[in-house]
């Protein structure tokens, strides 16, 4: 994911190529090439493509090539759908095989909710603004799904468009999100990004270059509470509070977390992190 453009405050943690630094916006064109589908449903001015293309989970096929029987994650796929009306576009996915059929429908409509968070987020109209979203399933098994989402939006009379990056982790035998939190301690994160230990996810040298000295502009403080609210469950809504969306997002790969914070639209919109909670 190379980095290229900034939104204050928001959209943060799959991979796009960036051209050039000094005083030239980034700008992210190659977003991961997914397979979009869509469930057929309908949906009030909304309607969702067809044919949903499922992704098999690669250590599940893996084992049962090896030993010719089921495993504990067999029979788990995800098959991503796009929402569509008018210029959006947005890919969710939907996971089939859990013997509990009441979770599973549980499961998917948490995923499809927390994907379409994003129009509230940016109130984006179908009509005058595009958006377009595209999921990758990082992982699916019979303990959880992990999807990364990346795009663009543009808002009507907007100066440029907007990179996108968020991502969702569901815990699938509770149908619950699962957050940065769950995995490490915000305030030894937020030291180890102003640290010299700091490294950047898939970003080229000259992005690295400059982000470097940008993240260690925040304070501690700063970087600690957004953590503390990063990824879904969004915070509750009350009288007379509107939550916003997490400015922080954040997922597992192979043991290293990923995580994305805002940035300024001239260096990407949002920049990406590694870390290996156990040797910081």
């Amino acid at each position: 994911m190379k980095r290229n453009n900034v939104i204050p405050a928001l959209f943060i943690g799959c991979t796009l190529f960036l051209s050039g630094c000094g005083q030239k916006n980034y700008v992210k064109t190659d977003l991961p090439a997914t397979s979009a589908a869509a469930s057929g449903e309908t949906m009030s001015a909304a309607t969702e493509a067809s044919e949903p293309v499922k992704i098999e989970n690669p250590d599940t096929q893996a084992q049962q090539t090896e030993s010719g029987t089921n495993t504990s994650a067999a029979g788990i796929t995800a098959a991503l759908h796009t929402y569509k009306e008018g210029n959006v576009s947005i890919q969710y996915p939907a996971v089939s095989g859990l013997d509990d059929g009441a979770m599973e429908e549980k499961i998917n409509a948490l995923l499809k909710s927390n994907a379409l968070e994003i129009l509230k987020a940016y109130s984006v109209s179908g009509e005058k603004d595009s958006l377009s979203l595209t999921a990758k399933v990082n992982s699916v098994d019979r303990k959880r799904i992990t999807v990364v989402y990346t795009g663009l939006f543009s808002g009507d009379g907007a100066a440029h468009p907007i990179n996108l990056f968020f991502t969702n982790t569901v815990d699938l035998s509770l149908a619950k999100d699962l957050s940065l939190t769950d995995y490490v301690d915000p305030n030894a994160l937020a030291e180890y990004i102003r640290s010299d230990d700091c490294q950047l996810y898939d970003a080229t040298p000259e992005l690295t270059e400059a982000l470097i000295p940008y993240l260690a502009q925040t304070s501690l403080e700063t970087y600690t509470k957004m953590f503390q609210k990063a990824d879904f469950p969004m915070e509750a809504a009350s009288s007379g509070h509107t939550p916003a969306f997490p400015e922080s997002f954040s997922y597992e790969d192979r043991g290293t977390i990923i995580i994305s914070i805002p940035v300024p639209h001239s260096l990407g919109d949002f920049a990406l992190i590694k870390y290996t909670p156990e040797t910081k």
